[in-house]
């Protein structure tokens, strides 16, 4: 009997330790689970939502209207040529948090980094005011930025607005917004072109966005009109 109650705290010791070591995995489990998750909707330099990060966000304004933003950076390449992909980095960093401002504290708003020098602004709003969300962001953008010791640059942005309502189709928001940013691009950059609301939403365009781009600054440069 005298062994059988030395064994027996000892056992219960045992236990204690099996379950505080099983709490622990399960926690760490559970860690590693939301990190993942939050890897997958998160872009990794900026922080901001990643593209999937911003088809989630959209999902929960799902019912509502909602002002949509794109933007365009203006002349990011020759950053990176000219300072190194250190100082671009830098740039895209401070660009994404200064983004962040003009939606800060706006219960469902996300800002997204979908491309290497595009953003887009997403915003619960009842009202079109995505012109003034987009000028919102072009006055966040005119300060100077330093992207290393002693070198500073000035980013200028081609922004395009939209006005999502319930019910439309959110790809065709996007490409009336991306439309719009296109619009200001051709028209050399620095601005903003907001769609009309009082026309109906173009068609989704399924070639890459790039492309396109190209496209156009081609037409511009050959003084063709689509």
């Amino acid at each position: 009997m005298r062994a059988l109650r030395i064994l027996l705290p000892a056992v219960g010791a045992l236990s204690l330790v099996g379950h505080v070591w099983a709490a622990q995995v399960a926690r760490s489990q559970r860690i590693r689970l939301v990190e993942a998750r939050r890897g997958a909707t998160t872009d990794p330099l900026t922080g901001l939502a990643n593209r999937a990060g911003l088809t989630a966000a959209l999902d929960e304004l799902d019912g509502e209207s909602y002002d949509l933003v794109l933007v365009d950076l203006d002349r990011f390449k020759p950053v990176n040529d000219t300072y190194g992909h250190a100082a671009g980095d830098a740039l895209l960093i401070e660009i994404g948090r200064r983004l962040r401002e003009p939606l800060d504290g706006i219960d469902g708003a996300v800002v997204a980094r979908i491309g290497g020098d595009e953003f887009v602004l997403a915003s619960p709003s009842p009202a079109p005011l995505a012109q003034i969300l987009g000028a919102e962001v072009i006055q966040a953008l005119a300060a100077p930025i330093e992207v290393a010791d002693g070198v500073t640059v000035t980013v200028t942005a081609s922004v395009g607005a939209a006005h999502g309502t319930p019910g439309e189709d959110r790809a065709r928001v996007m490409a009336a917004a991306d439309a719009a940013a296109y619009e200001a691009k051709l028209r050399g950059g620095d601005g903003l072109v907001e769609h009309c609301v009082l026309t109906e939403l173009p068609e989704a365009e399924q070639r890459p966005l790039t492309r396109m781009r190209e496209l156009a600054a081609l037409q511009h440069a050959l003084g063709v009109t689509a």
